[in-house]
């Protein structure tokens, strides 16, 4: 009789924390459309002539997908990975989140070549740089895709548009 209650308190446990595990678990967009997504802004990036990185980044802040152009820096994979990373964050456009953050008084501080764009109110993973933004499937945020190393902001942001509108089709 003992063998028998360990069993059935043993199996309804497990069943108890697969369910809570599912209803727990994060809504992520599908590799196949995140694919889709990411492609799109790489080629529209790609037909105005610009070499970038797409990343798309599931709201558990983990690396879902990053596409490197061939000629792409080497820093537009971290640069892509803030601002993405800022959209979830914040909740808001990257290049949103940048105007909300005040001007420094003065002039800038000169980095170093190859220093790290400096973080944000204390956290070093935020930037001010538009190009990133929020994954929205059925109202629901699965994630935030952003490009980097077009000539300005507003350039990753048209080329992030192009692979966001795939999703509505």
């Amino acid at each position: 009789m003992l063998k028998l209650s360990i069993r059935v308190a043993v199996t309804a446990s497990l069943l108890f924390g697969a369910q809570t595990f599912a209803a727990d678990a994060v809504k992520t967009l599908p590799l196949d459309s995140a694919i889709e997504v990411a492609q799109a802004a790489m080629a529209s990036c790609k037909a105005s002539g610009y070499n970038v990185t797409v990343m798309v980044m599931d709201p558990d802040y983990a690396t879902r997908l990053v596409l490197r152009s061939d000629a792409a820096g080497a820093r537009t994979v971290e640069i892509a990975r803030r601002k993405a990373y800022t959209v979830l964050k914040t909740g808001m456009n990257s290049g949103d989140f940048g105007k909300t953050v005040p001007k420094p008084e003065g002039p800038a501080q000169p980095r170093a070549p190859g220093a790290p764009i400096p973080g944000v109110n204390g956290d070093d993973n935020l930037i001010t740089f538009a190009g990133g933004k929020q994954i929205l499937v059925d109202g629901q945020v699965v994630g935030a895709i952003s490009v980097s190393g077009a000539p300005g902001g507003d350039k990753d942001d048209a080329c992030v548009d192009v692979g966001l509108a795939k999703l509505k089709k």
